[in-house]
């Protein structure tokens, strides 16, 4: 299964232990599912993880360079995708959207409510929780 993982759910398994700490684990040690990742979403999570001095309260460089690696030789890394009209409330979350449907993602995994409450869902948004809960079951 293919999927889009948000930057949000990369920063936040990078720094916390919660559900998008598990999903992203699971997925570097066992692959359960393709992540789908392009070059604008692979600087936004490496941006905030190595540029923002206010990270290392939770996460050391050194760690954060090593775990931005891992999630680069991981994921299957295409293009970004083109430009998209307008599909939600915050344009820059448009080519996340874009990115999934170029590459016949299942799911956009997110716990952004802009595309949790948007109103097409194509392809799904689901929250990190409903993902993981989807894992553990399959």
């Amino acid at each position: 299964m293919r999927v889009v993982l948000d930057a949000n759910v990369f920063v936040s398994g990078a720094i916390n232990t919660g559900t998008p700490h598990s999903i992203v684990q699971s997925w570097l040690r066992r692959a359960d599912f393709e992540a789908v990742i392009c070059p604008r979403l692979l600087t936004e999570i490496t941006t905030v993880l190595l540029d923002r001095p206010k990270m290392r309260r939770w996460i050391d460089l050194d760690a954060a360079n090593r775990y931005v690696d891992a999630v680069r030789a991981r994921a299957v890394l295409v293009a970004d995708p083109g430009d998209v009209d307008p599909l939600t409330r915050d344009r820059s979350d448009d080519y996340l959207i874009a990115l999934a449907r170029e590459h016949e993602a299942a799911f956009i995994v997110s716990g952004d409510k802009d595309l949790l409450e948007w109103s097409e869902q194509r392809p799904p948004v689901i929250a990190p929780a409903a993902f993981l809960e989807m894992l553990e079951t399959s």
